[in-house]
């Protein structure tokens, strides 16, 4: 696993959170009325508030992770689950944020599909794509999961215009690994994915692995986690 200087990483991060909380408290200020005082608690001011709430939580669970991953202090707990229990949990916390942005999303996965995964890591990933997606979207979002060539596939999909072609493919973290500071897109997003996915590597050696497409059944982007099977951590 290709490692990155963490001071980029802080960098980056503090950069994204001082831009979000801007957005925010510009937000908040929109709310009051100049003239009277009085708190007009307009739908799109009140979903932007929860959009950058969200990106801050994101960069601050992002720089968290990393460095305690960087510093050999984060041990993954792989423990099996019902993949829909952790679909349905992540989407019953995200779906005031995607209410108040008109955004709809389904979930397809079987009932009785159970994997070996870190919940807190995958969950991790979930919020990282999805809230992202939320904003580049038009309307839809589907999370999906499934079992494919031995390997557990989670996706979201949305009906937006789709990735950038250069991000297009298999993401690793050697990939990632060359952070911009200040650039539009940094990468350290799709670095942390793609740490998370590695961090799932079978006993055979077989890692998890991240990769992003434009052939979404809703018309754009589909962004697709795949975890090898794993044993149970032996500590649980």
């Amino acid at each position: 696993m290709k490692s990155i200087d963490f001071g980029t990483v802080i960098a980056i991060s503090i950069h994204d959170m001082k831009n979000s909380l801007g957005m925010a408290m510009n937000s908040l200020e929109a709310l009051r009325d100049p003239e009277t005082g009085e708190c007009n608690c307009d739908e799109q001011t009140i979903a932007r508030l929860q959009y950058e709430a969200h990106r801050v939580h994101d960069s601050l669970v992002q720089m968290l992770t990393l460095y305690r991953n960087q510093q050999g202090l984060y041990t993954p707990r792989f423990r099996p689950l019902l993949v829909i229990e952790l679909l349905e949990d992540y989407w019953a916390s995200s779906k005031p944020l995607m209410d108040h942005s008109g955004v709809t999303a389904e979930i397809d996965c079987d009932e009785d599909l159970e994997w070996v995964l870190d919940r807190e890591l995958v969950t991790a990933v979930l919020e990282n794509v999805v809230t992202n997606t939320v904003r580049y979207c038009n309307a839809r979002i589907r999370l999906s999961a499934a079992v494919r060539d031995g390997e557990l596939w989670l996706q979201v999909e949305d009906d937006g215009p789709g990735f950038p072609e250069p991000m297009l493919g298999s993401r690793t973290t050697e990939d990632q690994a060359m952070l911009e500071r200040g650039a539009g897109r940094t990468g350290l997003g799709l670095y942390f994915c793609a740490m998370i996915a590695e961090l799932h590597t079978a006993p055979d050696g077989t890692p998890g692995s991240v990769r992003l497409s434009n052939d979404s059944d809703l018309g754009g982007g589909r962004f697709t986690l795949r975890l090898p099977a794993l044993p149970p951590s032996e500590t649980l």
